[in-house]
C-alpha cells in the first residue's frame, strides 16, 4: 500500500506542474465530485443520476451558461464504478460540448475506508458561429471564420480516498488540447479537495470543505461549510432533510447553497454566486445554479457499518 501511495504522489506531482486553461465551474460540485474527478465515480456507493444548470451574470448578453447531466453506478462484484456525463458550456459565440465515459476501481484499505483510482475519456466539440452577430468592427478577424466546428479527444486521471475524511486529486486534460482561432484550448490543470462530516447536535451535522485549483499558472483556493439538518441516520448524508452552506473563493466569488430532499431518493439544490473584485460590476443579480440528483437504489445504505468496497473484497 505504501508503494501505491508513493507512485500516485510522483505521478500527480509530475503532471500538474504545467500551465492549464480553466474549465467550467459549478458551485455544487461537492454533491457530484465525479464531474471533475473520475476517481469519484460511484462514490455514493449507489446508482445515481445528477443534473446541473448554471447561468452566470444575469442580464449580460451571451453570458456563460452551463448544463451537465451525469450518471454513475457502483458495482460491488468487481469493486468498481462506471459513469458518464454530457455537458454544454456556452459563452459569447462559442459553445463547448462534451461526452465523457469514466471508470473507477476501489481498493479497500480497511472496513471503513477505500482508495479509488479513476480514468475518463472524453470527446470534446467546440462550435463557433458568428454569422448572426451584429457587426461593429468589419475588420475583426473573427468575422472571417463565420461558422466552424472542431472535435478533440480528452483524458483525465484522478485519485480519491473515501473514509472518515474525503480527499481527492484530479488532473484534467492529460494531453494538451490544441487551441484554435476562436478557443484557447486546454492544458493540464489540477483540482484537489478535502471534506469531512462532523456531528454537531443530534440532528445537525456540518461538512467543512477545502479545495485548491491550479490553472494557467494561477493558484485558487476555496473554503466553505455545509450544514445539514433533520438527519435520520448519522452515517451518511442521503437522509438529511435540508442543508444550508457557504463557499468563499478567495478574491473571486462568494457562494450560498441551499437544498432539500424532495423525496427519500430525490435531492434538489440551489446556489447563488456573487462576484467579488472587478467582476462584481458585471451583474447585479449574480449567478444562479440548480442541482437535482436521483438515487435509483438505496440498497448499499441499509448497512453502512462496512465500506461496500471492503464487504465485496475476497480476502
Amino acid at each position: 500500500m505504501r508503494q501505491l501511495f508513493l507512485t500516485i504522489a510522483i505521478l500527480i506531482s509530475g503532471i500538474s506542474a504545467v500551465n492549464a486553461q480553466s474549465d467550467f465551474e459549478l458551485s455544487q460540485r461537492w454533491f457530484n465530485e465525479a464531474i471533475y474527478n473520475p476517481a469519484a465515480t460511484g462514490n455514493s456507493y449507489s446508482m445515481g443520476v445528477f443534473m446541473h444548470a448554471r447561468r452566470q451574470w444575469f442580464g449580460i448578453d451571451r453570458a456563460p451558461k452551463t448544463g451537465v447531466i451525469s450518471a454513475d453506478m457502483f458495482i460491488p462484484a468487481i469493486r468498481s464504478a462506471v459513469g458518464f456525463n454530457v455537458s454544454a458550456d456556452k459563452i459569447g459565440f462559442t459553445s463547448a460540448y462534451s461526452a465523457r465515459l469514466a471508470y473507477a476501481h476501489y481498493i479497500p484499505i480497511n472496513s471503513k475506508s477505500s482508495l479509488s483510482l479513476g480514468f475518463s475519456a472524453t470527446l470534446l466539440c467546440w462550435d463557433f458561429n458568428i454569422t448572426d452577430a451584429s457587426i461593429v468592427d468589419p475588420s475583426d478577424p473573427l468575422l472571417t471564420i463565420g461558422k466552424r466546428t472542431d472535435y478533440n479527444p480528452d483524458f483525465d486521471f484522478g485519485v480519491e480516498y473515501l473514509g472518515p475524511v474525503k480527499v481527492g486529486v484530479s488532473v484534467r486534460h492529460l494531453f494538451k488540447v490544441s487551441s484554435t482561432d476562436y478557443h484557447p484550448g486546454y492544458s493540464r490543470n489540477l483540482w484537489a479537495y478535502a471534506s469531512t462530516r462532523l456531528n454537531a447536535l443530534s440532528k445537525i451535522s456540518v461538512e467543512p470543505t477545502l479545495s485548491y485549483t491550479f490553472h494557467d499558472r494561477v493558484s485558487r483556493y476555496e473554503a466553505g461549510a455545509i450544514f445539514y439538518f433533520g438527519k435520520t441516520d448519522p452515517k451518511h448524508k442521503l437522509n438529511d432533510r435540508f442543508w444550508l452552506g457557504g463557499m468563499y473563493r478567495f478574491n473571486s466569488q462568494l457562494a450560498v447553497l441551499a437544498g432539500m430532499h424532495v423525496t427519500p431518493r430525490i435531492r434538489l439544490g440551489y446556489s447563488f454566486d456573487y462576484s467579488l473584485g472587478d467582476a462584481r460590476h458585471l451583474s447585479k443579480v449574480g449567478t444562479h445554479e440548480i442541482f437535482v440528483s436521483w438515487h435509483l437504489n438505496r440498497a448499499f445504505y441499509k448497512n453502512f457499518e462496512l465500506c461496500p468496497a471492503y464487504k465485496s473484497y475476497k480476502r
